[in-house]
Parts: structure tokens; C-alpha cells; sequence
């Protein structure tokens, strides 16, 4: 009689922390970013310093002491130069615009983003914010994004064409959620 397979166990999840983005986090988080330029803006130093000061939530995820991945979030009415956050800025009021959030490459699949989502509905309650908002490109379209915004019951209000002197348009849905007050 053939013996029975050994069956493969999971590996844990390893708890994670998410904390507020400190200075000596910057490295690791302009890292993560420049891994994932390619459905980003780029970011310095400066650029980084200036988002997080302008942030309503600007957190990393850290797992085993390593930043898995980072999340910054702006409210209403921020100097901030994003045409996308432009846009959300002159038809909504109270909302909380998700800039981005990035998980570092050796961490994704493992629910970082969502834990980082469940994370900003928590802090949206304790804010005056009605709606998340959000924007997903869809030239190039970057898929896995739109899946996991429709999963979180985003839905598109708009959509921008960015012009680039590097090659094609890029377009981006805009995209909003209501919250439940």
C-alpha cells in the first residue's frame, strides 16, 4: 500500500505592526517605491519628507523588523500638486485620498494591503471623512489594483489623462467609496 503524502503545513503569518512612518524609515520606503515605479509617481527625499508632513496617515507595516510596506493618506484642502488629488480635492470636501500604498515585493500575497485597508476605514471613523478615494490606472491598467478596490466596494467617478513625454497617455480611473457614518 502506497504510503500517504506528508501534508504540507502553512507557514504562519508573521504578526505584523503598523506604526506611524518615522525619518529612519525613509530608505526603505523610497526603496519600495522606486521597486514599484512603474504604477507610481517617483519619489525623493524631499518629495517623501513633504508627503508625510502633509499626511493625515502616513504608516509603514513592519514584519520581523523589515518595512513590508508603507501607506499615506491625505485629507481635504493639502497643498499637495497631484492633479488626481486635485480632482478629488474640487468635488469632494470630506474624504481621504489614498496616495499610495505600496507592499514590498517579498510581501505581497500576504494580505498586507488589506490589513493596511481595514487600517484606514479604522482611522476614517475617528476623522470627518464621508469617502476614501483613490486612483487606479487603466493605461497600462494595473489589474491586480482594480480587483482589490472593487473588492473593497470602490466605484470610478472619473477618469484623467495624464500626458507624458516619455511615451503613451497614461489614464487613471478615479475612484471613490462612501463610508457608512
Amino acid at each position: 500500500m502506497p504510503k500517504k503524502p506528508t501534508p504540507i503545513k502553512p507557514k504562519p503569518i508573521k504578526p505584523m505592526l503598523i506604526r506611524d512612518i518615522q525619518s529612519k524609515d525613509y530608505p526603505a520606503v523610497l526603496a519600495i517605491n522606486k521597486y514599484s515605479v512603474a504604477m507610481l509617481s517617483p519619489l525623493n527625499q524631499a518629495q517623501l519628507e513633504r508627503l508625510v508632513e502633509q499626511a493625515s496617515i502616513a504608516v509603514v507595516a513592519e514584519v520581523d523588523n523589515n518595512i513590508a510596506a508603507f501607506l499615506l493618506v491625505i485629507g481635504p484642502n493639502a497643498d499637495y500638486a497631484s492633479v488626481n488629488y486635485q480632482w478629488f480635492n474640487q468635488h469632494y470636501s470630506d474624504f481621504l485620498y489614498i496616495d499610495r500604498i505600496v507592499v514590498h515585493h517579498d510581501y505581497r500575497g500576504k494580505r498586507i494591503g488589506h490589513k493596511l485597508y481595514e487600517y484606514v476605514l479604522r482611522e476614517a471613523k475617528t476623522k470627518t471623512a464621508t469617502r476614501l478615494c483613490a486612483e487606479i490606472d487603466i493605461q497600462p491598467p494595473n489589474l491586480p489594483s482594480l480587483k482589490f478596490h472593487l473588492k473593497w466596494g470602490f466605484s470610478e467617478v472619473s477618469k484623467l489623462a495624464h500626458e507624458s513625454k516619455a511615451g503613451p497617455d497614461k489614464v487613471v480611473s478615479l475612484q471613490a467609496k462612501n463610508l457608512e457614518r
